[in-house]
């Protein structure tokens, strides 16, 4: 009679997927950047992943790191216990798309990994998950996993109408590209994006203007207003007369 010898199971997922927070001028890591790492290790030594994946290099406006925010981190996952052989590192993005395209263009599809959970702080994860979508598309299984920013609930706020504003900019830019479409996903990446683009289309200065506008429209403006202070009624319904006029009249520009 053949021994019978139990079956290990398998990981739910291939990698743990760790979004870099920023790191400081002498390589240390803001709270932001230690909460992700604290959290994907928790679901490292669960046992949901067999390696953890640093995604970063520095911020989109950031000068060069001394130490890349993803190194960063690996060291900080070495400190709770990660083994060296389990921390992958993604140093060339340098915003959230970045993260989701890097990560896949030089780890995912090279190792055949489809399955990632993928840890960032709590006010990012509708951003981030909006993007992972948007380059990855069908053909992979992920999901999100929120670390606690430790934010107040002020900060929380300001930080909820920052991806508000970076949100909508994102819909329009990438409205017409359809989610996992790797041509199209290429070109932006070559061609148009000014984080990584030799002669990008789009400059950095023209999508802070951009940005700056958005924070000017109404879906903004008026979130501010219901936060900051009492409903006024009146001022509200005037407000909205106003919004709709001029609606009706920037539908005539192109």
């Amino acid at each position: 009679m053949t021994p019978h010898h139990p079956v290990e199971p398998s990981p739910p997922a291939d990698a743990i997927v760790v979004l870099s927070g920023g790191v400081g001028p002498d390589g240390s890591l803001p709270v932001l950047s230690r909460t992700r790492v604290e959290r994907a290790a928790q679901l490292f030594h669960g046992g949901i992943a067999p390696r953890m994946v640093m995604s970063g290099r520095c911020g989109l406006t950031a000068p060069e790191p001394a130490v890349t925010e993803a190194a960063a981190m690996a060291a900080y996952a070495r400190e709770l216990g990660v083994p060296e052989e389990a921390l992958l590192l993604e140093e060339e993005s340098r915003d959230t798309l970045g993260n989701a395209y890097f990560t896949r263009e030089r780890l995912l599809r090279p190792g055949g990994w489809t399955s990632i959970r993928v840890v960032t702080s709590d006010f990012h994860l509708s951003r981030a998950a909006w993007v992972f979508r948007k380059v990855l598309g069908p053909h992979y299984d992920f999901s999100f996993v929120s670390a606690a920013s430790g934010l107040s609930p002020r900060e929380l706020i300001d930080r909820a109408l920052e991806e508000c504003r970076i949100l909508i900019f994102l819909n329009e830019w990438l409205q017409a590209l359809e989610d996992g479409d790797d041509h199209a996903l290429d070109r932006l990446m070559e061609h148009e994006h000014p984080g990584y683009a030799d002669a990008p289309a789009l400059t950095h200065d023209q999508l802070q203007r951009r940005l700056d506008e958005i924070a000017r429209i109404d879906r903004i403006a008026g979130s501010v207003r219901w936060i900051s202070g009492p409903w006024d009624g009146a001022s509200e319904r005037r407000a909205g007369a106003d919004r709709r006029a001029r609606r009706s009249m920037s539908l005539g520009r192109r």
